[in-house]
């Protein structure tokens, strides 16, 4: 079974589970992490960390369905300061015979009221039983323009230079993306956002989520991406200082993968 998880896994896209956490709230919006703010922006536009008022962390466990071993760990942390937000991200994807792990460390400075922009640093690392290891660097830089309190637009790119890990005996790239997006409050309980996204090694993929705000307590999310075809839905509790999350994602080749977070506002 080991040995099956780890063809799997190095055979095919999956690895960008690693890569691309997004959080549940941001996964259930059909992966709309370019122009919605949130703490798990950090794993994509890390600009649109600009809306967290107050020191916050978040973790995020996912299960991989498709393998009862395969799971994802992630964690973040903001610290706003003035018009300068601080962030930290770390994450680990697989299981004991192969793992991914990702730490990085942002950094955003709003300018004026309506635009920002954040940069972000990614130490990589592979590791894989009887080849051994493989470590790289990347880069995220992303801007967010919000032209009003309802419409927002932003963009990101990951992996601009193409940076590659340092093993020869591992092939798996770090993978480079370019990603717009725009986000729109129909009213002051419902958000909606779209985004195109450009993967060099994959078809452009295009996705629509919504976020409804039922009381101040509860949400409701959904989504919906083109390239692989998936379907996301997530529910929100947001008590005081305290946020859970709980999405799934559905991928007809791959199954459901569900997953949960907690974050906190100190």
């Amino acid at each position: 079974m080991k040995i099956w998880n780890t063809l799997l896994i190095s055979l095919t896209p999956f690895y960008l589970f690693a890569q691309n956490n997004l959080g549940p709230r941001l996964t259930a919006m059909g992966n709309n992490g370019a122009a919605v703010t949130d703490i798990w922006s950090l794993q994509a536009n890390p600009s649109a960390i600009i809306s967290i008022e107050k020191p916050a962390v978040s973790l995020n466990y996912i299960k991989h369905l498709f393998s009862n071993e395969v799971s994802t760990q992630a964690f973040v942390a903001v610290v706003p300061f003035k018009n300068n937000f601080f962030g930290a991200s770390f994450q680990r994807y697989g299981f004991s015979e192969y793992f991914e792990s990702k730490a990085g460390f942002a950094y955003a400075k709003r300018f004026g009221d309506k635009l920002s922009i954040g940069i972000n640093g990614n130490y990589h690392q592979i590791r894989i039983n009887n080849y051994g290891a493989s470590n790289g660097f990347s880069i995220d830089v992303g801007a967010l323009y919000q032209f009003n309190k309802e419409f927002t637009v932003g963009a990101f790119v990951s992996n601009p230079s193409k940076q590659k890990f340092s093993s020869n005996q591992i092939l798996i790239e770090i993978p480079t993306s370019f990603n717009v997006g725009a986000s729109y409050f129909a009213s002051d309980k419902v958000l909606i956002a779209t985004s195109i996204s450009k993967n060099l090694s994959h078809s452009i993929d295009v996705s629509l989520g919504i976020d409804y705000k039922i009381i101040e307590l509860l949400s409701l999310r959904g989504g919906l991406s083109a390239k692989p075809f998936k379907q996301y839905a997530c529910f929100g509790l947001n008590y005081k200082k305290l946020l859970v999350d709980i999405a799934t994602t559905y991928d007809a080749n791959l199954g459901y993968a569900p997953q949960i977070a907690i974050g906190y506002a100190f």
